[in-house]
């Protein structure tokens, strides 16, 4: 991530702020002006110029989208008019405002709610390349996402799933969802922690788990328990990019290598 960049994420809560009213019709009104723009290379260029003025990007965004709700349009034009490294960042940017806003209009456990859909996808091949193959429309991939999830997810999951099909962004469908999980763990101020055992852990025991890693890791976290019995016994900790793994298979397959 560029250093402009890096200060522009401000204005994504600064946007995202001054729209208190925005609800999960402005989180879709975001995400169809994240893929409309994306269409156009020219737009998306001249939404990120440095070179143009602050006001000049705003106004062109307000030109180009001005069909849509005018929370969503206050919001992209509010990301237009700051400095982005890449022109792809503004595009990520107007995403996570969306994620945001949707994350807002809810009380639903959305990141866990995303964080299963990615466990399922990643246990059925098949349904992995239906999702993310070259295969099949963007409308096709949204519709089997509706199917797969009617009744059993919150609108505002749905609507977040929805946008990653559509616009996956040259990355593999499970890294989207991983990323979608942290990224709506995050817009409600915690960090997703994922435990994986090979039997479910009592609440209290998990209570007693997730104390010890905000300690160490000086953050809130929402932990999302995985059982899977392969694992043997014990548990492996997956924090972002830190994984602690403490699980027997580790620890045998670790005595296999040192036996060699």
């Amino acid at each position: 991530m560029g250093s402009a960049t890096s200060q522009a994420r401000a204005g994504i809560d600064e946007a995202v702020r001054a729209q208190p009213q925005a609800g999960l019709d402005d989180a879709r009104d975001l995400f169809r002006a994240s893929r409309a723009i994306e269409r156009s290379p020219q737009v998306l260029s001249s939404l990120a110029d440095p070179v143009s003025t602050p006001d000049a990007r705003a106004a062109l965004a307000q030109r180009v989208l001005g069909q849509l709700g005018g929370a969503a349009v206050a919001i992209v034009a509010h990301l237009a008019r700051q400095r982005w490294s890449e022109a792809t960042d503004l595009l990520a940017g107007i995403d996570e405002a969306g994620v945001r806003v949707a994350v807002r209009s809810t009380e639903a456990d959305v990141a866990g709610e995303i964080a299963s859909f990615e466990r399922i996808v990643a246990s059925d091949a098949e349904l992995e390349l239906a999702l993310g193959g070259l295969q099949g429309s963007a409308d096709e991939k949204a519709a089997l996402v509706q199917r797969l999830l009617a009744g059993r997810a919150s609108d505002a999951t749905v609507a977040i799933l929805d946008h990653l099909v559509r616009a996956p962004r040259g990355r593999r469908i499970g890294q989207r969802l991983r990323s979608a999980a942290t990224q709506v763990a995050a817009a409600s101020g915690r960090s997703l922690a994922t435990v994986t055992t090979a039997r479910e852990i009592p609440t209290a025991q998990l209570d007693r788990l997730r104390a010890g890693l905000e300690r160490q890791y000086g953050r809130t976290l929402q932990l999302q328990q995985v059982v899977d019995p392969a694992v043997l016994g014990g548990l492996r900790v997956s924090i972002g990019d830190d994984v602690i793994d403490g699980t027997v298979r580790s620890k045998l397959t670790d005595l296999r290598l040192k036996l060699g």
